[in-house]
């Protein structure tokens, strides 16, 4: 283990901002679905437009990542905080699903604090801590993944109105607006001036095509995060109308189970993600995790109670919860001061487009082709990326570069 200080204060503070950005996110998910059939709009419709806030975050991640690169990490996350706040209000006021689509849509483009929030988890650690760093914030995810879903079904109800959406929009406004706070009241820059000027000094030519092609495994990720995160977005917009129409499941239903989720998920990053990437490797672990995930899919095709619908959610939340920080740390060994912003910002990028494609096709395969398409569908997916993420667990690493500063 590195002899240098753990920066105990800083995850700490980067895991709060974390955790309330992501309880922001998740207070609409489980309501959206039930509001979209309450303004007549259709499955294909709905999931179209919870897919616009993806397609925001792939359109904005690059740049977003580029900009903390150049600017610092802390005012990026700053400005996108506000920007989801803002975007969370015309959430709240919106009456048709045209109006709830450019609302997440610009929430999306808003979405810039992941990558930069990975980023700064780079500037701050060195690579014997990365795995465990990675694994912390990947537990505030899910701990938002919990609460935020959870907070959201409750304030909904099993039978919610018009009005309940306008307090699950106001709620999410208030945490991410908290967040910025606390983003500027407790968090200080990582990169700092003088790390920015070597940065641009030792790379004239930073442009995501100089840094693909100067660094072709970085397709590879992309690819990977792609295809896993496409899978359970498919999952994530169908699984409130599947529950409904087989099982009587309302919003509250939904939004407790995606906390039990987010709560395996959570247990999973960390507290075990740490101890297993440094006995097995991030790279095994990427592909163990893609295993897992493939096998839940393949249980919530088969589900025939909300018992085993529920057991289907949990395998596939170990799987997600192997796979995050184990592929957050193989991109960032992967990365320099000079484009960890960039770089995690193409990987967030490619994460956003598969949450744009799953949703985009989710709901019409719902619809027309079976109510139990979209998990085998993700299921069969996953069984092909295994190939994928055992590419990227052998490919080589660069030389470890003085990323660290204390």
């Amino acid at each position: 283990m590195s002899s240098t200080p753990y920066p105990q204060r800083q995850l700490g503070t980067l895991f709060l901002i974390t955790f309330i950005n992501l309880a922001g996110f998740g207070v609409v998910l489980p309501v959206f679905p039930f509001f979209g059939t309450l303004v007549h709009a259709t499955p294909g419709q709905i999931t179209v437009a919870m897919g616009a806030y993806s397609l925001g975050q792939f359109l904005g991640a690059p740049l977003w990542g580029k900009l903390s690169d150049r600017y610092g990490r802390r005012p990026v996350l700053i400005a996108s905080l506000l920007g989801a706040t803002v975007s969370y209000l015309i959430l709240a006021h919106s009456r048709d699903i045209v109006t709830l689509g450019a609302a997440r849509l610009f929430g999306g483009l808003m979405a810039g604090n992941v990558a930069a929030a990975f980023a700064y988890v780079g500037d701050i650690t060195s690579p014997e801590q990365r795995p465990k760093a990675m694994g912390m914030i990947g537990a505030a995810f899910g701990l938002g993944f919990i609460f935020g879903p959870a907070i959201g079904g409750l304030l909904a109800g099993n039978h919610p109105d018009p009005s309940d959406f306008i307090t699950v929009g106001y709620a999410s406004a208030a945490v991410s607006a908290l967040a910025a706070l606390a983003a500027w009241l407790l968090l200080p820059e990582s990169l700092t001036p003088e790390r920015r000027a070597q940065a641009h000094a030792s790379r004239s030519d930073l442009s995501a095509g100089a840094v693909l092609r100067a660094k072709p495994v970085i397709w590879a990720l992309m690819a990977l995060t792609l295809l896993v995160i496409g899978a359970a977005a498919m999952m994530e917009t169908t699984l409130a109308f599947f529950s409904h129409d087989s099982f009587g499941w309302g919003p509250s239903d939904v939004g407790l189970a995606f906390g039990a989720v987010g709560l395996i998920s959570t247990i999973l990053q960390g507290g075990a993600a740490g101890p297993l990437a440094r006995r097995f490797g991030s790279g095994a672990l990427a592909v163990v995790g893609v295993a897992f995930h493939a096998l839940g899919l393949a249980m919530l095709a088969l589900a025939g109670s909300g018992l085993t619908l529920m057991a289907g959610l949990a395998v596939m939340s170990i799987g997600l919860g192997l796979f995050n920080p184990a592929f957050q740390t193989l991109a960032s060994e992967q990365t320099s001061d000079g484009d960890r912003g960039l770089v995690m910002g193409l990987t967030q990028g490619a994460s956003s487009l598969g949450r744009v494609v799953g949703p985009a096709v989710s709901g019409s395969i719902y619809a027309e082709i079976g109510h139990r398409a979209p998990f085998a569908i993700g299921a069969l997916i996953m069984a092909l990326t295994i190939g994928v993420a055992l590419l990227v667990a052998r490919a080589p690493r660069p030389a470890p570069q003085d990323r660290h500063h204390a």
